[in-house]
């Protein structure tokens, strides 16, 4: 993301080797993170581009971009 779009002011990026092996398209990918402040403090997500306050389990998100070498994939961006 070169430069801040409304909504969204920081992204993560994840990239893999070739040795990573690759994904069929009925097959998916769970990846785990965590992001947190300096002084443990909450984040306010409803200004998140993604957030989906009523998802109560894992979901689709067209608000998660994916791309691959390069080209937009999935999603929508912001």
């Amino acid at each position: 993301m070169p430069s801040v779009k409304t909504g969204a002011d920081h992204y993560a990026e994840y990239s893999f080797t070739s040795g990573a092996g690759s994904l069929t398209a009925s097959q998916s990918l769970e990846i785990l993170t965590a992001f947190n402040k300096n002084n443990w403090s909450s984040y306010t997500q409803t200004n998140d581009y993604s957030f989906n306050p009523t998802a109560t389990a894992f979901t689709d998100s067209t608000h998660v971009t994916v791309y691959i070498s390069g080209n937009l994939v999935w999603g929508i961006e912001p």
